[in-house]
Parts: structure tokens; sequence; C-alpha cells
């Protein structure tokens, strides 16, 4: 006979707690930029470990290499640092200006992309930084990072309207889709969804191949403290988490980073005012095979 039981029996009285057991808390391994203190953060809330390391001015773009490797985009270049330790490597570029978003290709030669007065400038260079190609987006302004697709092509978001684009090694735009406030990034999933960011209008949109926006996550007047989004993290499970970019003053007036799921439920998120200012791009560390960025 059960104990319940037994003391039902007796006479006595059993209280019974019918509260469901705490989910399990999330915790996140993560690398971010800070572009307003020129700081690349690492933070492991598994182990409870960090490190911060300084980098060059107008940093933007990160890209997983290996397992151990991180592509950091820098306003003159880019560089390789160390995933475990913030180390700066041998790789690096330092002979170019203006670079908000910096690619690693297969070739292992590097596409910088800049703006320009010519429009947007995406500079090829091979493994000793030497340029071997360039494309430019005659008349196209406002580039923040970009993403190179299997065929070649860029996807990346441009204003004058705001716009996720693709675009050929011509630089000739084949697809266009408008979004609703000025993007950041924009990144295709695996089942061919487009996700992009819509910057002060803070949501992440999700767009079919048909060009129509199905659903977003975030929004100001759904979440406090949202401020404006930038980059962002696709998760095997469908999750997003994205920099709520704290600039235009609004430094210290709402959490860094922010985690939704599809339902647009806040299930995340990482505040330490103390460690950063501005976070403007994240990778979540979690999932270092076969991630989306």
């Amino acid at each position: 006979m059960c104990t319940i039981l037994k003391m039902l029996l007796a006479g006595l009285t059993v209280i019974v707690s019918l509260a469901p057991a705490h989910a399990e808390e999330i915790k996140h391994r993560f690398i971010c930029v800070d572009n307003a203190q020129n700081r690349l953060i690492h933070i492991d809330q598994h182990e409870g470990t960090e490190w911060i390391v300084g980098i060059p001015g107008g940093s933007r773009d990160l890209q997983i290499l290996d397992k151990d490797r991180v592509l950091v985009s820098h306003d003159n270049g880019a560089a390789e640092y160390d995933l475990n330790s913030g180390k700066a490597l041998d790789w690096k570029v330092t002979n170019h200006r203006g670079v908000n978003t910096a690619r690693r290709l297969k070739s292992g030669h590097t596409i910088l992309g800049a703006n320009s007065k010519e429009g947007i400038v995406f500079t090829e260079v091979d493994t000793n930084g030497k340029e071997v190609g360039k494309t430019v987006l005659e008349g196209q302004k406002d580039l923040r990072l970009v993403r190179i697709r299997k065929d070649g092509n860029f996807l990346l978001t441009v204003s004058g309207p705001y716009r996720v684009v693709e675009v050929n090694k011509a630089g000739e735009i084949i697809r266009s889709v408008a979004i609703p406030g000025k993007g950041y990034k924009a990144a295709i999933t695996a089942d061919g969804t487009c996700l992009a960011t819509t910057g002060e209008d803070s949501q992440v949109v999700e767009i079919n191949k048909d060009g129509n926006i199905d659903r977003a996550v975030g929004g100001r007047k759904n979440h406090e403290g949202l401020q404006w989004f930038s980059g962002f993290h696709h998760l095997d499970n469908g999750n997003i988490v994205v920099a709520n970019w704290l600039g235009h003053g609004k430094a210290g007036k709402g959490p860094h980073l922010v985690e939704f799921d599809r339902e647009n439920k806040l299930v995340w998120k990482w505040e330490d005012h103390e460690k950063a200012k501005q976070v403007t791009n994240v990778l979540l560390l979690d999932e270092l095979d076969g991630q989306l960025e």
C-alpha cells in the first residue's frame, strides 16, 4: 500500500503539491561582439567560464571556422582568433577601410564587404590577403552582414527601401523582398526559409519562398526592453537568439541577447552591462557541427 494511501486511512492530512516541475534552465556557450567597447566576448554558462579580449574598431561579423577558430571582421579587414582563449592568431588582413562583414569561402579565400561611394563592394582576397576579385552593387547602401550561398551568390539587406536582396557575382539583383525595418542580417535555413532582422522594429521575420512574411518573433509591442535587432543565430530546435543592440543612447536599457521560440515566447536572455555595452552580433557555440549562421 502506498505511503499516501496509508496516511489517508489513518486520518492524517496530506498536502500534495500539484505545481509542475520547473523546466531545466537554458544555458548557452556563445561568442559575441561589443562594437562600442571593441570587445570580443566568450561566455560558457555550462562551465561558468569566460574570456574577453580587445579587438580593432568597427567589428561586426563572426564566422566559426572550426572548433578552435573564429573569423572576426574589423573596420580595416578581418582576423582569426582562438575560440578557447581569445588569442589573436596569425591570419589577418588590415589594409582595407570601412569593412562591415567578412566571410571565409571553402577555397580559403575571404570576402570583405564595405559601403563605398560606388555602392556596396565585396572584395575577395586570397590566403595571403591579396585582392583576387571584386563585385560592386552600384547604387546600393547600408550593408551590414552578408552571407554567401552555395552557388556563390550574396545574401544581404539594403536600404532605400528596406529589402533583403540576393545578388550574383556580376552585381545583379536576382531576388528582392521588402522587410518592415532597416535590415542587418539575412540567412537561409535548411528548408529554404529566409530569416532577417529588422533593426529598430526589433523583429526577426520569416520569409517564405514566395517572398511573403509568414511570421515574426520579437517586437517591441510584445516584449519589454527590445531596442534594435542586429545579428542573430538560428538554432537546430527552431529557436532564434538575437543581439539586442543598445546603441542610439539605449546603453544599459535592456538585455544584450534574447532567445525566442517559434511561438514568440522569450525563453532565455543574457544581460551584463559591466562586461558589454552594445552587442551587435552573436553566435552560439553549443552546436558547432553543421550550425547555420
